[in-house]
């Protein structure tokens, strides 16, 4: 007799059972189920992700209009932050401020680091600090390293040729100065990709065409959501436009305590509803402003919480935002446009960012044809010796995915490691098949 298999696929599932157990998710699930039970009924606000100014004016306008809201900022959080995370656009008036220009001694020291690792037979990834010896370089990376955890939460090494190297090389290169900064690196999806590539798709379909439009455009301000450093290498730049910009969420913050504090509740509140696309559970809730040990973490990924048509819609079924959280997620994207910075960019630049500390937006862009487009490699970095903040439970959870969780248990959820150094493509069409979405 010939036994049918079930023609419904189960969804993937978003946690492992080793996470599972460890965070005692389910149990935190049940109780989400009773917050959208009590959620659900209510009206979803009209937001997209591309970012509505003349919506948010007539969002905001009629939410102070109809009162009621808090005037002062939550329980225990500051009404001021200070420190050197709190910026503005006209902070650092000479680019010398926050990028490291690397000297010809430091490119001689480099190669050597380089002969030094190759001579141990390991692929590219396997490099670190201790397999890159960089004795005068490296106590400038580690200063680096101090700035971007403790400082103004971003900087730039810049002089690296990308042409000088073979891609192999390349890559050892750029992730073993960033070894220097944060050592361990985290997979950005659910396949386990570890570099992605930021770049369009780069075919000529018309599905691709429209997608390559969509994204060259401008990008909204948000984190990725599970680093603690961001770092960028930015192996081609568009034809005109395409800069990355920063902004401080703790001079965000600052803002909207003085005008707006009612919004920091809003940000604060466990209930906001993260995406997971087809995966199980669908999504799940936490917040995306945390005062933990001290310090203010920002973390959020626009994409997750309202979707990106058409490509990535929001899934079906889910609840959407308030009214209250979407006016507070435009927010600060508005305040912080009003204080970003907007360096250079440069071939063969290095950027890391306080991912949680600091926001960023990519500028629209155009890619010539016949040019070599924009290509930024993305790296996750987590750094697991002592510089990393003291992280809240919920962003505890997010940090084991991505950088602790083996998936080691047989069945559906066990993924891996997979260390792409050039863009995959379609063998047929040449169409880039993991262009660096907005985030997990």
């Amino acid at each position: 007799m010939t036994m049918l298999s079930d023609a419904t696929t189960a969804p993937a599932p978003y946690y492992s059972q080793g996470l599972r157990a460890r965070f005692n998710i389910d149990r935190v699930r049940l109780e989400q189920a009773d917050v959208d039970a009590r959620l659900n009924g209510g009206k979803c606000a009209d937001i997209e992700y591309e970012v509505d100014e003349a919506k948010y004016r007539a969002r905001s306008t009629a939410r102070v209009k109809a009162g009621g809201l808090p005037t002062s900022v939550p329980d225990g959080w500051p009404t001021k932050l200070s420190g050197p995370l709190v910026w503005t656009s006209n902070s650092f008036p000479s680019e010398d401020e926050y990028v490291y220009h690397l000297t010809p001694s430091d490119k001689t020291e480099i190669l050597a680091a380089l002969t030094f690792f190759k001579s141990h037979n390991l692929d590219s990834q396997k490099v670190t600090k201790y397999l890159f010896p960089l004795p005068d370089l490296g106590p400038i990376l580690s200063g680096i390293c101090n700035d971007i955890y403790l400082g103004k939460g971003f900087y730039i090494v810049r002089g690296l040729d990308p042409d000088d190297y073979p891609l192999a090389d390349l890559t050892a290169i750029y992730l073993g100065l960033s070894s220097y900064v944060a050592s361990r690196r985290g997979r950005q999806d659910q396949r386990g990709s570890m570099l992605i590539h930021v770049m369009q798709r780069g075919d000529q379909s018309a599905e691709s065409t429209l997608h390559d439009s969509i994204y060259s455009s401008d990008k909204p301000f948000h984190t990725d959501t599970v680093t603690d450093t961001l770092c960028l290498f930015t192996q081609e730049l568009a034809s005109s436009g395409g800069r990355s910009t920063f902004a401080s969420a703790w001079t965000v913050y600052n803002e909207l305590a003085a005008t707006r504090p009612d919004l920091i509740h809003t940000l604060a509140s466990p209930d906001w509803p993260f995406d997971t696309y087809g995966r199980d559970p669908p999504f799940y809730r936490r917040a995306l402003m945390y005062f933990h040990d001290h310090r203010l973490i920002t973390s959020f990924s626009r994409r997750l919480l309202v979707g990106h048509a058409p490509f990535t819609p929001r899934s079906k079924a889910i609840p959407g935002l308030t009214e209250a959280q979407a006016e507070a997620l435009d927010a600060v994207h508005f305040i912080a446009k009003k204080h970003e910075i907007k360096p250079r960019m440069e071939r063969g630049d290095i950027r890391f960012v306080n991912n949680l500390g600091l926001l960023h937006r990519r500028e629209a862009f155009e890619n010539v044809q016949g040019s070599k487009p924009r290509h930024l490699v993305r790296i996750w970095l987590n750094n697991d010796e002592g510089m990393c903040w003291n992280l809240p439970r919920p962003l505890r959870l997010a940090w084991a995915r991505v950088f602790d969780d083996d998936f080691e248990e047989e069945g559906s959820d066990k993924r891996g490691r997979y260390w792409d150094y050039a863009p995959l493509r379609h063998p047929v069409t040449g169409r880039v098949l993991n262009t660096g979405g907005s985030c997990d």
